[in-house]
């Protein structure tokens, strides 16, 4: 790339990384505690061992799974970090896994003989599921019984390698699965059968990063929905830890994390950095505690904001309609549409606040919305300010407190009908959030 041309708008954070010395240096989420406990429940555990770490989308697994992999590593384990959905190159779940297995140890003893077996086995089970073992047309063919013979003798053969291999290692391995649901459902179903089965191994142990509902999901197009989902999935998992819902201060610490490593979007906590965290924590309250709904959100106000003054009180109004978007869209679309006013939108979002807001972070929101009205939609005189504000809200103490934040601030955007500025906003917001989407 050119020394002058542009290295273009970031719109997503780094991937997160862990230090190898201190695990826990980016943790945000607080959850050093509970990787530790589990950590040390492997550290000291019998292998073989099966685990999950459970949680929704977007609650940090994958995080928690290399902070896992970085202490573990610390404990004198040897670990392995599977990505199930960016590393299912071969659709064949034993064959990739032991890819990356091999690939990641292949300084660490001789692995021929383990993926030469892995490749008999995977093989021989797929032809053997292309046709059932026991077709209708040849049940009297004796050769059936041999290629399931051979099967179990391929599996033994694995078992036998993979536990050589284990030892040669002179420490405990832990295969780390992450985005097992996102995979297609037989590939995730078959991946979990042969982790417990074929790497039921001394010395072995494996944790897999999981939605339940997702996975129960699989389960179900599969067996259908009479299938007891949980009676299914226990049989695969020794230990089950389900990872709590971030707290809102935790949210603060994330969002001011995310907005560092996008350089665009830096300044806006520089400049109103407790208006920028207090509104997207409200997003956050409002987006079922999934990390990944404010990280679009990030990515958004990241990508539109160097397109507009960086002095002016458009990115937080960029915020604002991004807020009004993920908790109400179809007032969204009305108002970016001039289908509905200023002062419906400020009764939606006041109605979606949480009960603890303080008033002055009332008056904030207030102030920032208002600020969007038309030239005459907002009354300037403080009286006729009030009156309207208790019109549709019976609070006169956020009224004052809304009027003076609105003036004290200067949010007033002066718009007319020819400025069109939310219209301008809610079309840069969702030509945004198509490129991000295609």
């Amino acid at each position: 790339m050119a020394a002058t041309e542009s290295p273009g708008t970031r719109l997503r954070p780094p991937e997160f990384e862990v230090d190898s010395v201190d695990p826990f240096a980016a943790d945000r989420l607080n959850r050093k505690e509970s990787v530790k406990s589990l950590c040390s429940t492997i550290d000291g555990a019998q292998l073989p061992l099966v685990v999950s770490v459970e949680g929704a989308y977007g609650t940090g697994k994958s995080a928690f799974l290399r902070m896992c992999a970085a202490q573990l590593e610390n404990l004198g384990a040897l670990t392995v970090e599977f990505n199930a959905w960016h590393q299912g190159h071969t659709g064949r779940p034993l064959i990739d896994l032991v890819a990356a297995l091999t690939t990641k140890l292949h300084d660490k003893g001789r692995w021929d003989k383990l993926q030469e077996t892995a490749k008999q086995v995977g093989w021989r089970l797929a032809r053997v599921a292309s046709r059932g073992v026991f077709d209708r047309n040849d049940t009297e063919d004796a050769s059936v019984f041999d290629e399931w013979a051979s099967i179990e003798n391929g599996i033994a053969a694995f078992k036998v390698s993979l536990r050589e291999q284990v030892e040669n290692l002179q420490g405990k391995l832990v295969i780390l699965v992450d985005e097992l649901d996102r995979c297609e459902p037989l590939y995730a179903l078959d991946l979990l059968n042969k982790a417990r089965h074929l790497f039921d191994v001394s010395g072995v142990c494996m944790v897999f990063g999981v939605n339940r509902q997702e996975l129960g999901h699989a389960v179900e197009s599969q067996y259908g929905t009479a299938c007891d989902v949980d009676g299914y999935l226990q049989r695969f998992v020794d230990l089950s830890v389900q990872l709590r819902q971030p707290t809102v201060d935790e949210w603060v610490a994330y969002v001011a994390g995310t907005f560092e490593y996008l350089p665009d979007s830096s300044h806006i906590l520089k400049q109103r950095g407790y208006i920028a965290h207090e509104l997207l924590i409200f997003i956050a309250e409002n987006s079922d505690g999934r990390l990944r709904h404010v990280q679009q959100i990030v990515r958004r106000v990241n990508l539109l904001v160097r397109h507009v003054g960086r002095d002016s009180a458009w990115p937080i109004w960029i915020i604002v309609m991004l807020a009004l978007r993920q908790v109400d869209r179809p007032t969204y679309d009305k108002f970016g549409s001039e289908q509905m006013g200023v002062w419906d939108v400020l009764v939606v979002l006041r109605e979606r606040m949480p009960r603890n807001v303080t008033l002055r972070n009332y008056a904030l929101l207030d102030a920032i919305v208002l600020g969007l009205g038309l030239d005459g939609e907002v009354p300037r005189d403080r009286d006729q300010f009030i009156a309207r504000y208790t019109s549709v809200r019976s609070d006169e103490p956020g009224a004052i407190a809304a009027f003076e934040e609105l003036e004290g601030r200067r949010w007033r955007s002066g718009r007319t009908q020819h400025d069109r500025v939310v219209e301008r906003l809610y079309n840069a917001i969702e030509l945004a959030t198509s490129a991000q989407s295609g």
